[in-house]
Parts: structure tokens; C-alpha cells; sequence
């Protein structure tokens, strides 16, 4: 399967394997996006944990179940890389390298300028800023064996994987639909679960910067919401001090902050985060998201919906 996290792929399924559920979704327009089809199938607790498939036998008993059930039997798909096996590294190359020739050279590069924490890394690059004396390209990168584990649990159901993509890529592209980023916002893209947040940082529609935060036991999502609001809002703190001083060199910092939450309680994190942050804070869809089924679709599909925008 050819791992391309950047460009555009052919029309397939779009299905999404999370640690809660197995979802669905296909695309009936754009412009105004509204949806043809949005199911999902709930997964028992232990399926998937921390992001790695730990029981093969019920999660293909369970999408074999799905694949019958939505009709999509021998279909290609596309599905997310778990977030906690993706890494996103701005890094240099000589200029000399032309943009068609950059993945062979950092192939070359792996383990001797460019390290990586994964033994068995695929990943993906494309030219960021070539107007710089020392041009900087963007390299998202995941663990092979990881992405073939979920491949073949596809390929068990009689599904043909064709193309991996990274949920905060998903998110923005639903995201940029709805708010229409300038390219010089710098965007912070929250996307809260019960156990964990991805934060990811976006800056001329490319992804700069890409790191997954545990809660701990006693903060998940079912406790008192002020509490988790203010591990949110200490952790998003965190990470954009770092990008502003450690990326950017204390130039520049977060203009926005965009926020996916299953969860409909966000207005005291909402209140909490524009008043350390002094920007503004918006959910990722700012309107309702209509299928064929429902009025409005719940938040939990944002992924997928994201994820099938990779085709338009």
C-alpha cells in the first residue's frame, strides 16, 4: 500500500478504526457538505489500546459485521494511522534537491540526520518553505508495522487498503471547509477523547507539529468537567509555548485555537481557553452536518468526515 498523507487519492470507502468504534461515512456533496451515509459499530473496551490492534479475533469479527451490514464487500478503503504512532518534523535539505527527489533523499538520511523513534518507519515528505536559504520540507511519519496491522485486518474482511492518512490532516481539511484559514493563521487543533487529545499545530495549511496527551485515571472525560477543562487548558498551554519559542523562535504564536469534542459540554473550556489564550475558540464544524438519516450528525464522525474530504 502506498502511504501518502499529503496528496489527493482516488474516490474509495472512507472507514475509520478508533479505540470506541468502528465508523463510516460517504460524502453526498461538499457545497454544503452533507452526508449519504454516517454509521458506526461500537467496540468492546480492550480492541484497540493506545492505539495498537490487541485483539485481532474481535475486531475482524466485528468489521466482517460492518463490512456486510454498509454493502462494502471487495471495496478499497481509506483509514487513519492511530495518532499515537504518527510524528510530524520540520527538517532542512540541501537546495540542491529537487522536490520530486525529496523522499529518496530522506530515505538516505533515516537513522543518520534524520532519527525517528520507530525501528520500521513510512512516511511521507513534501517541500514546505523552498525560498529559504536551507529549504524546509515536512515529513510525517509512522510505524509500518503498526499501519500493516490495521492493512491486514482489511485485507481479513476482503477490503483493499489504498491509502493511510493522519487524523489532525482529517480534522483540518473538515475544519478548513467551514472557517476558510488565512495562510498566515496559526492554527491549534485540539481533538479531545475521553482518555487522551491530540494537539496539533497548523501554519500555511501544513501541519508543523503533532503530539498525543494521556489523561491521567482520576481526569477522563465522565469526571467533573472544570477539572478536565483545566488539564486541557495547562497541556494546550504547554504546547504552544513550545511551538511559539522552541519552533518559532518567539516570533510567532497561535492565532486559533479549533476544537473536536465528542462531547457537547465545552462552553466552560471555551470561557477558560480565551482567557489564557486571547484568541478566539471554535468546535471544528460550526453549523450542522445533515445525512440522509439525520438533521444533524454527531461530532464523533468529524474524523471521518475529514477523512473522506481527502478525495475532493
Amino acid at each position: 500500500m502506498a502511504l501518502s498523507f499529503l496528496s489527493r487519492k482516488a474516490r474509495v470507502a472512507t472507514i475509520t478504526i478508533e479505540e470506541d468504534a468502528i465508523r463510516y461515512v460517504e460524502l453526498k456533496s461538499v457545497s454544503p457538505i452533507q452526508l449519504s451515509a454516517a454509521e458506526e459499530i461500537l467496540l468492546p473496551a480492550g480492541v484497540i489500546e493506545d492505539g495498537k490492534i490487541t485483539d485481532e479475533k474481535t475486531l475482524r469479527s466485528i468489521l466482517d459485521e460492518a463490512v456486510n451490514q454498509w454493502g462494502l464487500s471487495k471495496k478499497s478503503v481509506r483509514f487513519l494511522a492511530p495518532d499515537e504512532f504518527v510524528i510530524i518534523r520540520k527538517v532542512t535539505y540541501p537546495e540542491d534537491v529537487k522536490a520530486d527527489e525529496l523522499k529518496g533523499h530522506f530515505f538516505i538520511e533515516m537513522g543518520s540526520t534524520v532519527y525517528l523513534p520507530f525501528e520500521d518507519p513510512v512516511f511521507d515528505v513534501v517541500p514546505y518553505r523552498e525560498d529559504l536559504e536551507q529549504p524546509e520540507a515536512i515529513i510525517i511519519a509512522s510505524k509500518e508495522s503498526i499501519i500493516k496491522s490495521y492493512e491486514y485486518a482489511f485485507d481479513d474482511v476482503k477490503l483493499k487498503p489504498v491509502v493511510a492518512d493522519i487524523t489532525p490532516l482529517a480534522l483540518y481539511r473538515l475544519a478548513h471547509l467551514e472557517h476558510n484559514f488565512m495562510e498566515d493563521e496559526h492554527i491549534m487543533m485540539l481533538d479531545i477523547r475521553s482518555k487522551k487529545m491530540t494537539v496539533s499545530i497548523f501554519h500555511n495549511h501544513f501541519p508543523l507539529f503533532m503530539r498525543s496527551v494521556e489523561f491521567d485515571a482520576g481526569n477522563t472525560i465522565s469526571v467533573e468537567p472544570l477539572s478536565l477543562a483545566e488539564v486541557i487548558e495547562e497541556e494546550a498551554e504547554k504546547l504552544a509555548n513550545f511551538y511559539r519559542y522552541n519552533l518559532n523562535g518567539g516570533l510567532s504564536g497561535i492565532t486559533k485555537i479549533i476544537c473536536n469534542r465528542d462531547t457537547e459540554k465545552t462552553e466552560e473550556l471555551r470561557a477558560r481557553m480565551e482567557s489564557r489564550f486571547s484568541v478566539p475558540f471554535q468546535p471544528v464544524v460550526l453549523g450542522d452536518i445533515p445525512s440522509d438519516e439525520s438533521k444533524s450528525i454527531n461530532a464523533r464522525f468529524n474524523r471521518a468526515i475529514g477523512l473522506a474530504l481527502k478525495e475532493v
